[in-house]
């Protein structure tokens, strides 16, 4: 009914659909809060993160994963894997702790018009799943009696175990109204109101039968009616009488109680105190969701109960905007109504062929029509001009600035035509003959005005569609014959299919102005000049008649002269042929009188003259339609071809960039020596400045470009920051200051070689470099935002493993260039001579620190100088780790968090190296390594490895104690399997965790001994050899990296 599914895909409402059978899969009728603070079973093994939404979605993919359940075995392999992802998603959405969380989510993407049908479905089914309240009241109302006997199943065995009640939990205290109301007014109805933002038939269908049953919920309360019982006794009692009773809503400015009942401290029923809410708006403090229905009453029919609203002049709303006033909305609708007819297509069809019946059916009449038909025309034309006069009436009230150039045409053309309606102009037949010929005069110039009025409605139909039109297709045909290349050609033809922009909006009607303007008045000068000097004979032969009205010569040459008289009177002789004169129009009779007394008059019959008149007329009007249409359209076409349309590829350009910042711009081709112009130099321009502010700025400064661009205000580069989960790199190039030293300028060279192999490898595997700080980097992987810092990245183990296959690549193509010299050995030349020799030895090496963590991404410094950047301790921890690894002698190292995050067999090839605190922090961590080869080729021994395997040697009696050990090592290690050495190296490292030093000796010695290339088994052998293998008793079970 809200027409969601115009939205979504049938894969989207196939996992909606699963995964609303699925979110309560296995409820055991107690909540996480409960779990989590009885340590149960569940707890344990989903860590305490949204327990039964973990449990709910792996029992799902275990009743799935038998083949006679399996619903999705049709799907290939991707689609499999993308529903899995999406159905985890969806259920832990349906974690009460995560409800502000998602709100926040749906209300971002709604801002940013970036909304995803993964989240609208997260939203929708999280809304169903809490939707209760918005049923209808019956319903509504039993399944608040079960949840409320859930609720104080959970109480009694709080209570049996002595610890703390959840709220609305305690049967000793119930008040399930209060419950009622407080889940409304804080879940329910916040929730709906931003769906139907985006949908919204949500607020007839959900919205209004939610405030009914919160509109119930709070009478009960106020009556003090607050137990199950109690309620359930009220309603029996009012089904039995016969008329309805008034639950008077509440006003929440009038009442103080009120407050107590959902503001304040008062818990959110089933939502975690800790959970995370929006900044911006406190929903705990939620105000009074009132009916908000002025005078009017609502009816519940399951109730059988009516509620009406107080009337009041103030009243405060759960939500920003208030609902809108019966008036308001009536005009609103009567508004809405008028703009859906101006713009409909039928009345636009009907204005059309209205405008070209004015224009042409006058004349057609009087070429092709006889005078029985008139009265048909008149007809036409009256239904014409009630169009006219509508669609006037219509913009009018709908047309924002409507009064202008083109509202005085519409006008005219409107006036104009009432003129040409039969049924009015029957008055002016009796006008007398001696004036006949002025008013002729002036009809003529008056209808000239007229037709260049109503040609505005033909033009208006060219000015806004057919000149546009027209316009794309001639620039789009005249594109595609200058360009060969397919690809090319459909990319032109893209770029021209743009809104009409204002710049190109008004400079089209100014050129279409200037037009009609010199058109009408081409017109009216014709029209005012059009004089005839030739005598007509027919005059002066009444003027003779008149001068010897005896002579009836003179009359019988005037009558065979004129075949075309109808009618004579005057000299004693009256003539009428009446058969002829009845058929004829008033138009097509010319009646002359003799100038000296008008008492000999003649009419005659010039209907052949007015029909040609009327083909004339024709000829003119289609002549000036096409001249119009046609100027206007040559006129127009060069200024949009050379102005409106680059214009607008650069405001197109410029709103792509603010929508998505690191969109990568086409270079825009010269035209060729001679032939480019400022707008081409202006797009070029921008399409740079537009590269530069990505490379500049990077993904860290997206955010500054978007805002700014999008924002037609003052520049504001220092915009809030934005909280991020991501995976951090942070790289260090070995022994800079020596390869500044002898490089000097040329430095800046090699540290853009390192920085070209880094950046390449980092974009290639999805991230972004950030930071470059001389001889060192730090790279950005964002994730996608999750209910937590852990699920964020459980979800994205490809992005963990491609970060830091990414990193192996960059050490292993740094490390295969060897000396510097050879590294820069095409960029050289200037290299002095006398450091030459001394760089030949020096190696190129680089290490990288790994971790994931959130940071804040945004502007560091002031608007003089700005760097987009990521401040946060996980940054500094990453550094740390780059750091730590000149102290392990090895290339790489990674947090224990960004280890979780490693698919299974990317982890089997990492190792523990120690477990250390950084500085700055007291939380220990596992640090980790991933070997680049097998253990067993490490057979390099190291500068100290003799003075290693005497610190690590055992006495006799060791021997003794471990003589199994020994063996069974020794075996495993000289097996050359990897599997078997990893083992030894685990149990190697679990001894030296569990303080048993002198066990992990004994692994060290025959380690280094079978395995002397290990630099990460020689720095703990030489760590520990410096206590003397003894562990101390005060010992942390870490040590502390003091190395920044």
């Amino acid at each position: 009914k809200c027409r969601a599914d115009e939205y979504l895909e049938s894969f989207n409402v196939l996992s909606i659909l699963v995964a609303a059978l699925a979110h309560d899969l296995g409820h055991d009728g107690y909540n996480n809060a409960f779990h989590q603070s009885t340590s149960s079973d569940l707890a344990v093994t989903y860590n305490g993160i949204s327990i039964l939404e973990n449990y709910s979605a792996a029992y799902l993919f275990r009743i799935l994963r038998k083949q006679k359940n399996n619903i999705f075995a049709r799907l290939n392999e991707v689609e499999t894997a993308k529903m899995r992802t999406r159905l985890i998603d969806m259920i832990l959405d349906t974690d009460a702790k995560n409800h502000f969380m998602l709100m926040t989510r749906f209300k971002h993407g709604l801002e940013m018009k970036k909304l995803s049908r993964g989240l609208l479905s997260s939203m929708i089914l999280h809304v169903s799943d809490v939707s209760n309240p918005a049923r209808p009241g019956t319903i509504a109302r039993k399944w608040a009696y079960v949840v409320q006997t859930e609720f104080f199943r959970q109480g009694d065995k709080e209570k049996e175990l002595s610890i703390a009640k959840s709220p609305f939990m305690d049967r000793e205290f119930e008040n399930l109204p209060r419950m009622q109301v407080a889940f409304i007014d804080a879940v329910v109805h916040p929730v709906f109101r931003l769906l139907a933002e985006f949908l919204p038939l949500v607020e007839g269908h959900c919205i209004k039968p939610l405030q009914l049953n919160r509109a119930f919920w709070h009478n009960m309360l106020h009556r003090g009616t607050l137990k199950t019982d109690e309620i359930i006794s009220f309603l029996d009692s009012q089904k039995k009488k016969d008329d309805s009773i008034i639950l008077s809503n509440f006003d929440g400015d009038n009442n103080s109680d009120m407050s107590g009942d959902t503001h304040g401290d008062l818990p959110i029923p089933g939502i975690p105190a800790d959970a995370t809410q929006d900044s911006t708006t406190d929903v705990r403090r939620a105000s009074v969701i009132s009916l908000n229905l002025e005078g009017k009453k609502d009816f519940d029919p399951e109730l059988g109960v009516r509620f009406e609203k107080k009337k009041s002049s103030t009243r405060r709303m759960s939500l920003p905007d208030s609902m809108v006033k019966s008036s308001q909305g009536v005009y609103r609708m009567v508004f809405a109504f008028m703009k859906d007819i101006l713009e409909s297509p039928i009345f636009q069809a009907m204005t059309f062929f209205a405008t070209i019946y004015a224009l042409f059916a006058f004349d057609l009449n009087l070429a092709l029509g006889n005078k029985d038909g008139d009265i048909v025309i008149d007809y036409v034309t009256l239904v014409v001009f009630i169009i006219f006069t509508v669609e006037l009436v219509l913009s009018l009230a709908c047309v924002p600035k409507y009064i202008h150039f083109f509202f005085w045409l519409d006008l005219v053309a409107s006036i104009s035509l009432f003129f040409e309606i039969g049924l009015f102009a029957q008055a002016s037949s009796a006008l007398d003959a001696a004036n006949e010929l002025a008013i002729a005069k002036a009809g003529r110039a008056a209808k000239a005005g007229a037709r260049a009025g109503r040609l505005a409605g033909i033009l208006r139909m060219i000015r806004l569609v057919k000149i546009f039109k027209l316009a794309k297709w001639t620039l789009g045909r005249a594109i595609k014959k200058r360009q060969k290349d397919e690809e090319r050609e459909d990319e032109l033809e893209n770029d021209i299919h743009f809104s009409m922009s204002i710049i190109g909006r008004k400079m089209t009607e100014a050129i279409t102005k200037k037009v009609i303007i010199a058109v009408v008045l081409m017109l009216i000068l014709f029209s005012a000049t059009d004089f005839d000097y030739t005598p007509d004979a027919r005059q002066i032969q009444l003027d003779s008649i008149a001068a010897f009205p005896d002579s009836t010569v003179l009359r019988d040459s005037f009558f065979d002269s004129h075949g075309n008289i109808i009618a004579f009177s005057g000299a004693g002789f009256e003539f009428v042929d009446h058969e002829r004169q009845s058929v004829l129009r008033d138009v097509e009779v010319l009646t002359l009188a003799s100038q000296s007394d008008g008492s000999i008059s003649a009419s005659f019959d010039i209907s052949e003259d007015t029909a040609t008149q009327a083909w004339y007329s024709l000829l003119i009007t289609t002549f000036v339609s096409l001249l119009l249409a046609t100027m206007g359209l040559l006129f127009s076409r060069d200024a949009y071809q050379m102005v409106i349309h680059p214009i607008e590829k650069m405001k197109s350009t410029v709103q792509k960039l603010s929508e998505n910042p690191l969109l990568h711009l086409e270079r825009i081709k010269n035209r060729g020596e001679g032939e480019s112009n400022e707008t081409d130099m202006l797009e070029q321009a921008i399409a740079k400045m537009a590269a530069l502010l990505q490379v500049g700025f990077g993904s860290a400064g997206a955010e500054i470009i978007g805002k700014n661009l999008s924002d037609i205000g003052e520049l504001n580069p220092m915009i809030p920051g934005v909280r991020v989960n991501a995976i951090f790199g942070f790289c260090d190039i070995r022994d800079f200051t020596f390869a500044t030293e002898g490089l000097q300028q040329d430095v800046m060279i090699f540290v853009n070689k390192i920085a070209e192999i880094t950046h390449r490898h980092v974009v290639k595997s999805g991230g972004h470099p950030n930071k470059n700080i001389g001889d060192a980097f730090l790279l950005v992987w964002k994730l996608k935002s999750g209910k937590n810092t852990n699920s964020s990245g459980d979800l994205q183990k490809g992005l963990f493993d491609s970060s830091l296959a990414c990193m192996q690549h960059v050490i292993k193509d740094i490390r295969q260039a060897g000396n510097l010299a050879s590294f820069l050995k095409d960029d050289r030349e200037n290299m002095s001579s006398a450091w030459a020799s001394s760089l030949s030895t020096y190696r190129v090496a680089m290490g990288v620190g790994l971790h994931k963590g959130w940071a804040i991404e945004g502007a560091i410094g002031s608007n003089v100088k700005i760097d987009a950047s990521y401040l946060s301790p996980h940054v500094n921890i990453a550094s740390r780790l780059e750091s730590a690894t000149k102290k392990y002698n090895v290339s790489l190292l990674m947090s224990e968090a960004f280890f979780g995050g490693l698919s299974g067999p990317i982890q089997s090839s990492c190792r523990r190296c120690d477990r250390v605190s950084f500085k700055g922090s007291t939380d220990p961590m596992v640090i980790y390594h991933q070997d680049e080869s097998p253990l067993s080729t490490l057979r390099s021994p190291l500068e100290n490895h003799t003075e290693l395997l005497d610190a690590t040697s055992w006495d006799e009696e060791e021997e003794i104690n471990y003589r199994g050990l020994i063996k069974d090592t020794q075996s495993k290690l000289m097996s050359n399997t990897e599997l078997a050495q990893r083992e030894v190296y685990d149990a190697l490292f679990n001894s030296y965790l569990d303080k048993d030093w002198k066990r992990c000796k004994i692994f060290c010695h025959l380690w280094i001994k079978h395995i002397p290339g290990d630099t990460i088994v020689n720095c703990l052998a030489d760590k520990l050899s410096n206590h003397d293998w003894q562990c101390p008793e005060m010992w942390p079970g870490f040590f502390a990296l003091s190395s920044k």
